[in-house]
Parts: structure tokens; C-alpha cells; sequence
């Protein structure tokens, strides 16, 4: 295969830095053996999932995960902290039939108890993971209407779910900025950096875990091998890739991943003084009434976060100019909500992808003989991620299950048009959202 071109970088501070295990320490480079039985490329939700279930199908495999950058400094750290259980708005609508959405929804109700039984089983409890739901939040009335589409899913599921507004809304969320809000408990709220190295800390005893050790190519052979940024070669039986939108770099799944930037800040913690604004308001967090609206939560460290302001991912990365001009639109949304602690400044802010696709398909594909790779295609991605990492672990060990033929089937990506018509249809499109998101922004 071709030598990568593009790799991650970190602009930026995000979740990363609130992390207990921000200063965790993986196996040391030296470490690296010269063959394992499966190499893992990518330490996100996927590479996880990857790596945690082939260790628990293969409990004597070498088995080796390798991150380019920091682990939970990628994208997979860089997401706004919901593991959603049921279809969200953002990817299914119009892509996904009712049958789908109610696989993906047992698939992601299995998930999120897989990983909260890890973190339990394995004593990580600390990690910042509260199954405590979502909302989805509107500031329009004529945003009411994707509150009644979802609705009318959960109906069809069979799914509890309970409407809130006026003066209940506001005392759980501490805003008078929503009009009405559509709450369902299945959610989990994370620190995703948190969890993502919290997890990885604690790895089967058969897996090792090397992160700021990219990968430049991968040679498909007998025995396929992986060459390093040092150009060690690494032999290994299987190779999985999880490397969400820089897949297309090995020569994988080319022309079908549309990333797209996207803007989070932080705000510092809050005084005791200002957590009376607080009262009786736990941990929450909100997607919006409009796809390109601001998400919002309040951290269990008592920190408000917002993330807006989308823009398309070119060269996959940003810059801290682009970092700087998002922030203007961050501060409205976040005064917009608390003008009583507008005088709050931001700590933290960063900008991450969100790997999408034309149709938001995910990809589930193998390349060669002993070369696969998964990829999620939409903006619920912890969840979806994790479970594509998982069945690609059974799809490599030879395994058979309808979960995995379902995941396989819908694993459907559009191919793109070519440039400039992909840049430019794709900052369009953005930009007509966002015009429409109006004060769901």
C-alpha cells in the first residue's frame, strides 16, 4: 500500500486535559515486538472494541493497538460525550428504515452496558461515565417538529421517553433559553478522553498499547507487516484499521469519507458563589432541535460546555486560526443560555472531526485476505464506532452472527464526487444548515 500523507495532529485543548488518566503510561516504544497475531491501527472507540474483543476470542493472541498521536487527544476524544442508545437525528434521519434504527438500537443498548461492564469489572470507576439520558433541546417552536418525528420512533420501539418544559426544564438545566425538550434515559454523558484512556489503561494482559507511534504504510503480504514512523517493520497475521477518516490513507475505502470540522469550549469551573445559579441541577446534556445546533452540557465538574460552528475537513485537521475565529459564535451560544454568567471566560477549546459519509453510512470492509477495516459514517459515533470495532474483531476470527450480517449490509458508503465539487458542495451545504439552525445555534 501507499506511505500515509496525512497522519492526526492536536490543535487545540479539549476533554484530554480534565482526564485522571491524562498522565497514564502504555507500553514503552522499545516494547514493540517484531510479529503479532493481530495489529490494531487506530486508538479510538473502534481500535478499543477492536482490540478489547479479539483479546477476549483470542486469550493467548498477540495482539498490538497503535495510536499516531496521544490517546484520547484523537477525535475519539474530541466528541462531545454522548453514547446514544437510540436513533438520533444527526445521520439516521432519511438514511435508515425503522427496522434498521431498531437493530441500531439493541445494538447500542448492547454496547453501552458491554463497556460500562468493562469499566465495573475492571475497577476504572472513576472514569467520568453517568448514565443519566439526554435531551433534545429546542429554543423554536418550529423546531418542535423533529421532537415529534422522534416521537414517534420511541413510540414504534416501544421506548419510554417523557417531554419537558417551562419551569421543570429549566430547573434541570438551569437555562430558560429552551422552549421544550425531548428527554430519553438510555444515554450515557462522558468525558470521552477519560474513558477512551481509562479503558485502554486496562487492556488484557495479551494486548499491547503503544500511542504517539503512527503507522506510515501498511504492506499487504504473507505475513502482511505495518511499517513504522521509525521504519521498524512490524509483522502481524491481521491487520485492523480503525483510523476513522484517515483510513483512505493506507489505500482503504477511498473516496468516501466526508469529515467535518467541528468548534467545543469549556468554560472554567465554576465558584461556589456561581453554583447557586445550579441548584439542584445535575449532570446534563443536550443535542439541539437542529442538526447544526449547539450541543451543550454540564459537566459533572461543574464546568459548562457548548460545541457548534461546522466547517469541512479538507485536509483533515484545523488550525488555530480557525480555533480562534470559532469562538465568537461559541461565546453567543453559551451567554445566550447563562446570561447571568456570561463574565465566565472559556478554559479549554479545541476542534475536532466528526467523520461522516454522503449517505452516513458506516464502512465495514476488507481490503485484502488479512486486512480490515470499520469506520463510522455519522455524528452518534461512540456507540457506533465501538460496536464496528467489536464485529470486526468476529468478522477477522472467522465468526459468523446476524449482527454482524446487519452491520455488514448497512456498511453502504456513498462514494464522493471529486474535487472541487466535494469542498465546495460540501461548505455549501454546511452553511445553508447553519443559516437554518438559526437560534438553535
Amino acid at each position: 500500500m501507499k506511505n500515509v500523507k496525512l497522519y492526526p495532529t492536536t490543535t487545540g485543548q479539549s476533554w484530554l486535559e480534565m482526564s485522571a488518566y491524562k498522565h497514564h503510561t502504555f507500553n514503552d516504544l522499545s516494547e514493540i515486538k517484531d510479529e503479532y497475531d493481530y495489529i490494531v491501527v487506530g486508538a479510538g472507540y473502534g481500535g478499543q472494541g477492536a482490540a478489547r474483543h479479539l483479546a477476549e476470542l483470542h486469550p493467548t493472541a498477540k495482539i498490538a493497538v497503535f495510536e499516531a498521536i496521544m490517546i484520547g487527544n484523537n477525535d475519539s476524544g474530541k466528541n462531545a460525550g454522548f453514547i446514544i442508545d437510540v436513533p438520533h437525528d444527526f445521520g439516521d434521519q432519511g438514511s435508515s428504515t425503522f427496522e434498521d434504527n431498531q437493530k441500531y438500537f439493541e445494538l447500542n443498548t448492547f454496547i453501552i452496558k458491554w463497556l460500562g461492564d468493562v469499566i465495573k469489572e475492571k475497577g476504572i470507576e472513576d472514569v467520568d461515565w453517568d448514565h443519566c439520558g439526554k435531551y433534545l433541546c429546542c429554543a423554536e417552536t418550529k423546531s418542535f417538529k423533529l421532537i415529534d418525528h422522534e416521537i414517534s420512533e420511541l413510540k414504534k420501539m416501544n421506548t419510554d421517553y417523557e417531554i419537558v418544559e417551562g419551569e421543570d426544564l429549566f430547573k434541570r438545566t438551569g437555562t430558560r433559553y429552551y422552549k421544550k425538550a425531548l428527554y430519553t434515559s438510555g444515554t450515557v454523558l462522558i468525558n470521552p478522553a477519560d474513558v477512551l484512556r481509562g479503558l485502554f489503561s486496562v487492556m488484557p494482559d495479551n494486548v499491547d498499547v503503544f500511542e504517539e507511534c503512527p503507522v506510515m504504510r501498511i504492506d499487504e503480504g504473507s505475513p502482511t507487516s505495518i511499517v513504522l514512523r521509525s521504519g521498524k517493520r512490524v509483522k502481524g497475521k491481521f491487520v485492523l484499521v480503525t483510523g476513522g477518516p484517515f483510513i483512505p490513507q493506507f489505500g482503504i475505502g477511498k473516496k468516501v469519507f466526508c469529515p467535518v470540522l467541528s468548534y467545543g469550549a469549556f468554560t472554567r469551573q465554576f465558584t461556589d458563589e456561581e453554583m447557586r445559579h445550579f441548584e439542584g441541577v445535575k449532570p446534563w446534556g443536550c443535542t439541539a432541535g437542529h442538526p447544526a445546533g449547539t450541543t451543550v452540557r454540564f459537566t459533572r465538574d461543574h464546568r459548562i460546555y457548548v460545541r457548534n460552528g461546522f466547517s469541512f475537513a479538507t485536509s483533515l485537521t484545523t488550525s488555530h486560526q480557525r480555533i480562534r475565529r470559532a469562538i465568537p459564535k461559541l461565546r453567543k451560544a453559551y451567554e445566550n443560555r447563562y446570561p447571568e454568567l456570561k463574565h465566565v471566560n472559556f478554559e479549554y477549546v479545541y476542534g475536532g472531526m466528526i467523520n461522516m459519509t454522503m449517505n452516513y453510512r458506516p464502512l465495514m470492509m476488507q481490503q485484502y485476505p488479512t486486512v480490515f477495516a470499520s469506520a463510522c459514517g455519522e455524528g452518534a459515533g461512540v456507540a457506533k464506532t465501538s460496536l464496528l470495532g467489536y464485529y470486526l474483531a468476529e468478522w477477522v476470527s472467522g465468526m459468523g452472527s446476524a449482527n454482524l450480517d446487519f452491520l455488514r449490509r448497512v456498511s453502504t458508503p456513498k462514494r464522493l464526487p471529486p474535487e472541487p465539487f466535494l469542498t465546495v458542495g460540501a461548505e455549501a451545504r454546511l452553511a445553508y444548515e447553519e443559516f437554518n439552525a438559526k437560534k438553535e445555534i
